[in-house]
């Protein structure tokens, strides 16, 4: 049986709860304003990376991983999954048949998610990145 304070309680609890959720649509830092900003400075980096060596890769693993501490709860999955995308894509031996086998199985597994981050961009940012290279039609 609830008392009294724990009737008043509840209600306060769930509208709690409601505003809670409803507030971290924009991602832990609620900010898709910033995290739009950052795609939008870094656009070249992000989708033609100058990779010359290997020296390169954790630059652009670091910007991945930064932008996507900014990520809005409601793209943040597909974005981590193109961060494990290029984090697998960077653990490649040339010439190891099994390292570029998940590698491309990683990659066709991210393709969706690369898809809807651009769409999530476009609806969001009003920013089109160009295309998304996908092996399998998209959408």
């Amino acid at each position: 049986m609830r008392s009294a304070g724990t009737s008043r309680l509840l209600p306060c609890l769930v509208v709690g709860a409601t505003l809670l959720v409803a507030c971290s649509n924009d991602g832990p830092n609620g900010d898709a304003g910033r995290f739009c900003g950052e795609i939008e400075a870094n656009q070249t980096r992000l989708t033609s990376p100058e990779l010359s060596t290997a020296a390169d890769i954790e630059p652009l693993l670091e910007l991945y991983r930064e932008i996507g501490e900014l990520a809005p709860l409601a793209i943040e999955p597909e974005w981590d999954q193109l961060i494990l995308n290029y984090e697998t894509a960077s653990t490649v031996v040339p010439g190891d048949a099994a390292s570029m086998q998940v590698a491309v199985e990683t990659a066709l597994q991210s393709e969706q998610a690369g898809a809807r981050v651009k769409q999530w961009l476009v609806d969001n940012c009003a920013l089109d990145i160009g295309p998304v290279a996908t092996l399998a039609p998209q959408g």
